[in-house]
């Protein structure tokens, strides 16, 4: 059980190295519609601001675990949302690799309200956090 247990936490973090790169390819190369500041500087919403600009929000489905195992952690994601509110690209995973795959899931299927400023629709930036907790 042991031996099976450890090959499967392998396992679940060499593909989720093998994901994470190919997260990073998602993302477009320039954005000149990017939210900015008046300092010029990008702006950045937290989770807690995207979950009040959230419209459609999908939570993580947990990958199957062995009887008994347990876990409680968080995974945040980097994300970019384009000009109609939808999820355009996501990087930057931290927290447990396990999950890291039921979080990007999840992640690309959020929407947002549309960003207008000065009447020119804007993308922006921001963090989304998932908590995910199994065998409870």
């Amino acid at each position: 059980m042991r031996t099976r247990l450890l090959f499967s936490l392998c396992a679940a973090v060499v593909l989720t190295g093998t994901m994470q790169a190919q997260i990073g390819r998602n993302c477009p190369g320039e954005h000149p519609n990017l939210l900015r500041d008046k300092s010029g500087q990008l702006k950045s919403f937290t989770p807690e601001q995207l979950g009040k600009m959230a419209i459609e929000r999908v939570l993580p489905v947990m990958p199957p675990m062995p009887n008994g195992v347990r876990y409680d952690s968080y995974v945040t994601l980097r994300i970019l949302v384009d000009h109609e509110g939808e999820v355009a690209c996501i990087w930057g995973n931290a927290g447990n690799p396990i999950f890291f795959a039921a979080a990007d899931e999840a992640g690309r299927w959020w929407k947002f309200k549309r960003m207008v400023v000065n009447g020119k629709p804007m993308e922006f930036t921001g963090t989304l956090r998932f908590h995910l907790v199994t065998g409870h």
